[in-house]
This record gives C-alpha cells, sequence and structure tokens, in this order.
C-alpha cells in the first residue's frame, strides 16, 4: 500500500509514501466510513512525508476526480507537507492556493509538521485532531523515516 489510514472518531489520518490511485479509492472509503458513524462530515488529515515522492499523471488525474467527494465528506482538510527551505514553502503556498481557489475556503489547510497542525487547528476540532493523531503516533506514523517510504508505506 502506498499509504496508511487510520480511522478515528469524527477523523480520518493517511500517511502517503508513493501515491497509487488504489489509495485514493481506499481513502474515499474510510471518509464515507467514517461520515456514516459520525453522522456528518469529519475531519481530514494527510501526513506527506519529505521523502514522499510527487504523485504521477494518473494518480493527480484521480484525485482531481475523487476531490468533489472529499470536500463534501470533511469539515476540515488538513495537509502536512513537510520539508525545510524555500522550496517546500512554495510547494505548500501553491498548494493551499490551489484549495482555496478551487474549493470552499475555509475548508483546507496546509502545513509543514503535526505540531503546526495541533497549534492552529480549530479549538473546537482539537480533541477529535488529537485523538488521530495520538493513534497515528502509536501505529509509528508520526516519525518521519525513509525505511517507511521505502517499503511503500
Amino acid at each position: 500500500m502506498a499509504c496508511d489510514l487510520i480511522l478515528s472518531d469524527g477523523a480520518v489520518f493517511a500517511q502517503w509514501g508513493v501515491p497509487a490511485v488504489e489509495d485514493m479509492d481506499r481513502i474515499a472509503r474510510a471518509l464515507r466510513d467514517a461520515v456514516t458513524k459520525a453522522g456528518g462530515p469529519v475531519i481530514y488529515i494527510t501526513r506527506v512525508p519529505a521523502h514522499a515522492p510527487p504523485p504521477d499523471a494518473n494518480v493527480r488525474r484521480h484525485l482531481d476526480l475523487m476531490m468533489p467527494e472529499f470536500v463534501e465528506k470533511c469539515s476540515a482538510y488538513h495537509v502536512v507537507m513537510e520539508g525545510d527551505g524555500f522550496f517546500a514553502a512554495m510547494k505548500r503556498a501553491v498548494l493551499l492556493g490551489i484549495f482555496q481557489i478551487r474549493w470552499r475556503r475555509g475548508l483546507f489547510f496546509v502545513h509543514s509538521t503535526i505540531a503546526e497542525l495541533l497549534a492552529e487547528t480549530a479549538e473546537t476540532d482539537r480533541e477529535t485532531v488529537s485523538r488521530v493523531l495520538e493513534s497515528a503516533k502509536r501505529a509509528g506514523l508520526l516519525a518521519s523515516s525513509p525505511e517507511h517510504a521505502a517499503r511503500g508505506a
């Protein structure tokens, strides 16, 4: 699998390795399940480690097709795109700009670290976000490791 998923009450967490079309479908199913269980939109957090490769053209096209459903299912959509320096900061800025131009304003948030995500999370969402991040931490998904990406997780 190219991504690891964690489902928690009111939230879905995904950590990327090598992006694949099949994983977009898995995320969509996880969001559907979480929304059904919660009775409404949920928080989606996706972590992109600095060493994760960018999605290929097929994955980008598939994501573009899936985004209307993702937007419908999410009360907040957080991307933690890790990395340092000017280039990483520009990628985050471009991603946020694309999301805010094409989709609902105030839904998308782009962060450079998990700590920044926690600091910038709305007070009303903090408990839900903390709970799913704690589960991700216990699963070993918050420690950045090249071995994790190399195994395609």
